[in-house]
């Protein structure tokens, strides 16, 4: 069975994953950062496209295009003629983003509150308890 699924791998995908994996290592090796869900380039037609779901990786990544690109071509050895980075929204983050707001649930607010009542100095009591009272609020706005 397992001869027949390798079969229908066509010699010229596999390739291609590759040339992505050795694509993935060499950006993360440029900027030395980890490769785990922070990045996913493609490569079409001599052009790069970076995706990202980190603000800041992108727009570090757009201030040292050029340097990557020529990076890039020489451990390759193929010339990119351009890299494109875009910012990919996850729904999750986009959600947080609209809100900019932190919420938890009714449950962790209560602990919060009793942690809070535990706690000597009445600055830091106080400021958790209103932590735990505003972050619990139902969320208001959101669709």
């Amino acid at each position: 069975m397992m001869k027949k699924i390798d079969r229908l791998i066509s010699k010229g995908f596999d390739e291609r994953l590759h040339q992505l994996d050795r694509l993935t290592v060499e950006i993360a090796r440029f900027f030395a950062v980890p490769t785990e869900n922070r990045f996913w380039p493609l490569l079409k037609n001599q052009r790069i496209t970076l995706l990202t779901d980190d603000p800041h990786f992108a727009t570090q990544a757009r201030f040292q295009q050029h340097l990557l690109c020529k990076y890039l071509s020489k451990c390759l050895n193929t010339n990119i003629r351009g890299i494109d980075i875009k910012v990919i929204g996850l729904h999750l983050a986009s959600i947080e983003q609209k809100t900019s707001e932190f919420r938890v649930s009714s449950n962790t607010a209560s602990i919060m509150k009793s942690i809070a009542q535990s706690i000597d100095d009445k600055e830091l009591r106080e400021a958790i308890e209103q932590l735990a009272k505003t972050a619990s609020r139902p969320v208001q706005g959101v669709n």
